[in-house]
């Protein structure tokens, strides 16, 4: 059975997070979330805050140390955003954010790919 794939604002931006297979913390950007997410979209919003109000403590400086992926419309097509050059354990991420991360478990590691298509068995 496919996952159902959902924005829970069409039309605003929104952030959130999976681990992936290998165990590495992966952001999205903007578009949709496999709909289970959407019943802890407070949660999302609450550790989107966070790390936006933290950004400079949790990163440091130079580029993001995790896998980020970002979307252009309703699509589930995800195009990465950079590449880390230690990507960010989940078990070392901050607690707010793991915490909604482990929500979304994908089934492959994101490893080198430049562009996931979500709704292709990925959730």
């Amino acid at each position: 059975m496919a996952t159902i794939l959902r924005h829970p604002r069409p039309g605003f931006a929104w952030d959130w997070w999976a681990v992936d297979a290998g165990g590495f913390l992966v952001q999205f950007c903007d578009g949709p979330a496999p709909e289970h997410l959407l019943a802890h979209v407070d949660r999302v919003d609450a550790a989107s805050a966070w790390a936006e109000e933290h950004l400079p403590t949790w990163f440091t400086c130079g580029p993001l140390p995790l896998h980020a992926f970002g979307c252009n419309g309703e699509l589930p097509t995800y195009t990465r955003q950079g590449v880390p050059d230690s990507p960010l354990r989940l078990s070392d991420a901050p607690a707010l954010i793991a915490a909604v991360a482990a929500l979304v478990e994908l089934n492959w590691a994101v490893g080198d790919i430049w562009t996931i298509y979500l709704d292709e068995g990925w959730v």
